[in-house]
């Protein structure tokens, strides 16, 4: 299939906002993600037609997928202007700094470093860059939302097992941790190791306090899957 031409993304990206001229490195993400790959579909057969760029019509279309279509369409004009409002050196990503004004504004909670730094290494996944892309974005909010419920609750956790007093729990100290929400019955080595494992974003085989969210996610995650498959938690 052939890409999308200039002239024809041009319509697509003015609805969003954005500029192809402006904005070269948000147009190369965004042909990466799904949305972009409907438009080059659509595009694609416009092409094959009599060259008329008349609308599909939406009769076609199912009420659910048209919801769809809209509700992303509204999210991926949110999050272009999202994403310019703090690209405020206009370097086509957001760097450190940037991304800490925007995760104070979303909840009105201040990251610590430590919380900047595992933020910024957890979610620049798509395009490893040391900076929040575009595509990042989403993954970014999501995240940093759902630290913030968890926040208090993860230093409460932290004050009781952090026993060496290193502001993380070593893995001796996330097993006793694991204990605890395994209802006082024993983990395994190899439970210990495979949560660690899920949650150690900083590499550094320890959980700092953002980790050991990830590390709490984790292990419900696991004893889900176990009682799913009808397996014993503990052995």
């Amino acid at each position: 299939a052939l890409a999308p031409t200039a002239r024809e993304l041009k319509p697509v990206f003015s609805q969003a906002g954005l500029s192809l001229h402006q904005c070269p490195l948000i147009t190369r993400q965004l042909l990466c993600c799904s949305t972009m790959a409907a438009v080059v579909v659509v595009l694609a057969r416009r092409r094959r037609g009599a060259g008329a760029l008349a609308p599909t019509a939406r009769e076609h279309i199912s009420e659910e997928r048209l919801r769809e279509i809209d509700a992303h369409a509204k999210e991926t004009k949110f999050l272009c202007k999202l994403f310019r409002q703090y690209d405020t050196n206009k370097t086509n990503k957001l760097e450190a700094d940037n991304v800490k004004n925007l995760l104070r504004d979303l909840n009105g909670v201040d990251p610590t470093e430590e919380e900047l730094r595992f933020i910024m290494k957890l979610c620049d996944d798509h395009c490893v860059n040391n900076a929040i892309d575009l595509s990042e974005l989403k993954h970014a909010i999501i995240a940093w939302r759902d630290y913030c419920k968890k926040r208090d609750k993860m230093q409460e956790a932290l004050d009781k097992y952090d026993k060496s007093g290193t502001g993380k729990l070593e893995r001796e100290e996330l097993k006793a941790y694991l204990v605890e929400l395994n209802g006082g019955l024993d983990v395994t080595d190899y439970e210990v190791d495979w949560v660690l494992a899920q949650a150690d974003v900083f590499g550094d085989g320890a959980c700092s306090k953002p980790e050991l969210a990830k590390a709490t996610a984790a292990w419900f995650t696991y004893v889900e899957e176990r009682k799913r498959k009808g397996c014993c938690v503990v052995s």
